[in-house]
């Protein structure tokens, strides 16, 4: 995850500022244990269905709920990183946000869900736009 978060393109497209190991540490630690978010990562099914295969190598990205609005739990901000190249463009993103929202639905309660993606993301707004998310 940190060598991915080193990389300038996904800093621009997630809105990252670069971490030091022991910060990203502290962050991954906090999706552990913060009642306000949940974070699943994204793994390549069939790379992980191979025992020979490490599970950090079949790492794709993640995919985030945030429940931003303590006095609202039936609000939540998405995010998805798909932060390997070669899995771009291929719906996965698509699929596992669809995943996440029924996910946050039937177990969370969430009943709206927002994305704030920067303005010259345009390959996540589309994503988003296809999902009937709206643009304000």
């Amino acid at each position: 995850y940190h060598e991915w978060m080193k990389s300038p393109e996904l800093q621009q497209l997630t809105a990252s500022e670069p971490l030091t190991l022991e910060q990203e540490y502290d962050m991954e630690r906090s999706w552990r244990e913060d009642n306000d978010k949940c974070t699943f990562i994204i793994l390549d099914k069939q790379r992980w269905a191979d025992t020979s295969v490490e599970e950090e190598q079949c790492m794709v990205g993640d995919v985030n709920i945030f429940l931003t609005d303590p006095t609202d739990p039936s609000l939540a901000e998405l995010e998805i990183m798909i932060a390997e190249p070669s899995y771009r463009g291929k719906g996965i993103g698509k699929e596992v946000t669809r995943m996440m929202m029924c996910y946050g639905a039937t177990k969370l309660g969430v009943k709206k869900f927002q994305a704030k993606i920067g303005l010259d993301n345009q390959v996540s707004i589309a994503m988003f736009k296809k999902l009937h998310f709206q643009e304000v």
